[in-house]
């Protein structure tokens, strides 16, 4: 299971706008901003030790550095935009300090504490989403003006989002520690992702990072929602899972690759990780069993081409940008 720091390459655009059918994507971080529009289907996000359902027409914004798994139980297709807080540097440098909520409520624009009515909540979201749609629209359409074009509506859209949407600034002192947080998780994804099929103890974690035990435990479990321990077994197991699909390797074989110390510990782990025995993983893949999401080779997921992504488009695109309420309700 690589990449488990996701590393996004926007060019000089410093932003990426993609449709995904998802169904299932390992907990993975980034470095930058990432809105999510649910155009089909329902999505349960985890991310720091909480779960975040979300429906049809749901807009939810993962912070840089956060750590987040996404399981859906049918395809569900998202729009997502991936945007670099150095976007707006010259511009707004504030960005860099503030932070979004994955509550799915929108705020009163006049006061950030009051929760606005329900038909206005809808109102935000519907306006928001229209909004993201017009970007993905300027971005999947090249022409003369379309990068231009996507790049003021980015602004204005980002304009909008900390004035509806949960969202708190944090101070400069924390926004430093932030990035030294964000420097430390780049370390340990890495290091995770190079040692996890060898015997893998979080003291050799602590050591390489120079940190105590205590420490780097409780820094692990709130950046990513779960224990060293439990992280590493959902690694190990995920790879299994991989070759178990992929190869004809024994199951001892197998154990070995992952790095579990034995077949009876291989066994436990991904019982409790897929709800049967690896050896039964197989047998019922082999037999069409499985239900579509554990049919996964890897993570389940399947990007759409930008010829598709304008086609798709077409059937969500509102007629025009609609207004956002001013807050005289």
């Amino acid at each position: 299971m690589k990449d488990e720091f996701e590393v996004i390459s926007h060019g000089a655009g410093q932003y990426k706008v993609f449709m995904v059918n998802l169904l299932y994507r390992t907990p993975h971080i980034h470095k930058d901003f990432e809105i999510c529009l649910l155009l089909e289907g329902t999505v349960c996000l985890l991310s720091r030790g909480r779960e975040h359902t979300y429906e049809k027409g749901s807009l939810w914004v993962i912070n840089p550095f956060t750590s987040h798994e996404l399981i859906a139980k049918q395809p569900a297709l998202i729009l997502s935009l991936q945007i670099s807080p150095s976007f707006f540097g010259p511009i707004f440098p504030q960005i860099e300090n503030m932070e979004f909520s994955l509550e799915p409520h929108s705020r009163d624009a006049q006061d950030t504490d009051v929760l606005v009515p329900d038909t206005w909540a809808s109102d935000i979201r519907a306006s928001l989403a229209g909004m993201l749609l017009n970007i993905a629209s300027a971005y999947f359409h090249p022409g003369d003006y379309s990068a231009l074009r996507c790049a003021g509506l980015i602004c204005l859209f980002f304009e909008r989002l900390p004035r509806y949407l949960p969202c708190v600034r944090i101070s400069e002192k924390e926004r430093q520690l932030s990035a030294t947080r964000a420097r430390r998780v780049r370390k340990i994804s890495s290091y995770i992702d190079s040692h996890y099929s060898e015997k893998l103890l979080l003291t050799d974690l602590a050591q390489e990072l120079g940190l105590s035990m205590s420490y780097l435990s409780h820094f692990f479990k709130s950046v990513f929602g779960m224990s060293f321990q439990s992280y590493v077994m959902k690694m190990r197991c995920e790879k299994a899972r991989q070759l178990l699909l992929l190869t004809d390797f024994s199951l001892l074989d197998i154990s070995i690759a992952c790095g579990f110390s034995d077949i009876k510990y291989f066994n436990q782990g991904f019982r409790r990780q897929f709800g049967c025995s690896p050896r039964q993983y197989r047998q019922h893949f082999e037999h069409e069993e499985l239900s579509q999401q554990q049919k996964s080779m890897l993570s389940t997921q399947e990007f759409l081409s930008p010829a598709a992504s304008r086609v798709t488009l077409e059937k969500y695109l509102p007629g025009q940008i609609r207004t956002l309420p001013t807050g005289n309700r």
